[in-house]
């Protein structure tokens, strides 16, 4: 059985990620781990061998809590805990994390003071470090919905790949959004022979047969006055986006996509679910 990690700091964020979670694993069978790290107290009961950290029983507590509030929603849900001491995103870098689990999925707060909350939930660097793909989720996400998906393209191999990476989670029954951004400015004709190609590939190596594209020039952001992470989230807006498919690259980090580093803007205004694909 695949198993999803959901780490955990009891907040309504956690919550709701925990539940967006499990909505997932009803329909994929797979089993939910939620992970609690201890961070706060780490340095100062060290050394203290009889000494117990308070928190450790609070956040046990809290557990307790949060796995009978899901199974009381989804009494099917296969469950398990997780505790650990240590960074969280120094936790999830470990190789038995990737070789024990499909996706990290965690809360995010949104747009209004997100960077904050990433920082102090580590979410930016679990994006980062992540050896498996990280599904961050906004915290107006209380229900799963997957009708219409995007990926962001360049036509490069591993966005296929992000989205097969995507697919154990939601499926094939969506209609595919590509979402290119003409930095080359290529002629339309050229451009559109390209995007048909690309289809034909998707297509052939994924069986996702409903799609189609946008495609917006840098003008169009400049005109708006957006750069080009902002003008994504109007298309986001625009055409009614349920989740965005990015890409991110160990070897160049948030840069292998376009000059601007866009999938960092990304990751730091999240209106959807947003699922950081991971390609080496």
């Amino acid at each position: 059985m695949s198993k999803l990690l959901i780490p955990v700091d009891f907040s309504e964020n956690a919550r709701i990620a925990a539940a967006y979670a499990a909505q997932i694993a009803q329909e994929t069978h797979d089993e939910i781990t939620l992970f609690h790290s201890f961070t706060s107290h780490i340095n100062k009961f060290a050394n203290a061998k009889h000494l117990v950290d308070p928190t450790e029983g609070e956040a046990h507590r809290k557990m307790e809590e949060l796995v009978a509030e899901l199974l009381q929603k989804y009494p099917s849900l296969k469950i398990s805990t997780l505790f650990t001491n240590g960074i969280l995103a120094e936790s999830l870098d470990k190789q038995e994390i990737k070789d024990s689990y499909r996706a990290v999925i965690m809360g995010t707060k949104g747009v209004t003071g997100l960077e904050s909350v990433l920082i102090g939930s580590n979410t930016y660097d679990v994006i980062k470090e992540s050896k498996i793909p990280v599904l961050a989720i906004p915290k107006n996400a209380v229900k799963l919905k997957k009708d219409n998906i995007a990926l962001l393209t360049n036509f490069k191999p591993g966005e296929l790949e992000v989205l097969k990476q995507a697919i154990p989670l939601y499926g094939k029954n969506f209609h595919l959004q590509l979402i290119h951004i003409n930095k080359s400015e290529l002629e339309i004709n050229t451009l559109g022979q390209k995007l048909e190609k690309w289809i034909e590939q998707i297509i052939a190596e994924t069986g996702i047969e409903d799609i189609s594209y946008i495609v917006k020039v840098p003008s169009y952001f400049a005109g708006s006055r957006e750069n080009i992470a902002n003008g994504i989230h109007t298309i986001i807006r625009d055409e009614d986006i349920d989740v965005i498919l990015i890409t991110k690259s160990r070897k160049t980090f948030f840069q292998n996509i376009f000059t601007e580093n866009i999938v960092k803007h990304m990751a730091f205004e999240i209106e959807v679910p947003n699922f950081f694909g991971r390609i080496d």
